[in-house]
């Protein structure tokens, strides 16, 4: 058997039991963003990192790039209002209804993808409920980079002829 026809059977073999290429790769984005998140904010549980490794890792860069921008935008929307309106009213389901109510108003008038829409209802609730642990929602900016530029360079690496060659995770 000639090895392209033994790397042929063998990819059918392994994607018959669940293992992609596709699934591979967000494994090891989620990995290495875990890993460089505790080494970049290391007084916080890297949560963020690996979670946007595990949604933005797609099997374009394109389609990746625009993931990236979509939550990148929400987290920083989410961020801003609810370090606004948390200036004036304490954490509570006043201060998630107005700060999400008042992201999704901006974001909408400004015509983001739904994807920054929902982000910046995600980004509120996890800030507000995290916001005297001092620096969480820096920390959270800083995280989405992280798991966005691991799952982009993932994603291209290694290159495909094609992106039909991926198989669903």
């Amino acid at each position: 058997m000639n090895t392209k026809v033994f790397i042929k059977h063998l990819s059918r073999e392994l994607n018959r039991v669940g293992i992609t290429l596709q699934t591979f790769k967000i494994s090891l984005a989620a990995g290495i963003s875990w890993w460089l998140a505790t080494l970049i904010t290391p007084h916080f549980y890297p949560f963020i990192a690996p979670l946007t490794a595990v949604l933005i890792t797609d099997t374009t860069f394109k389609k990746a790039v625009t993931k990236a921008i979509n939550r990148f935008l929400g987290v920083a929307g989410g961020v801003a209002c609810s370090l606004f309106i948390s200036q004036w009213i304490i954490p509570s389901g006043i201060a998630v209804f107005l700060s999400i109510f008042v992201g999704m108003a901006i974001a909408k008038t400004l015509k983001l993808h739904q994807d920054s829409i929902t982000q910046i209802g995600v980004t509120v609730v996890m800030v507000l409920a995290f916001l005297h642990s001092g620096g969480y929602e820096w920390a959270r900016i800083i995280e989405t980079v992280i798991g966005s530029v691991v799952a982009i360079f993932v994603t291209i690496f290694p290159p495909h002829r094609r992106a039909g060659n991926y198989d669903t995770p």
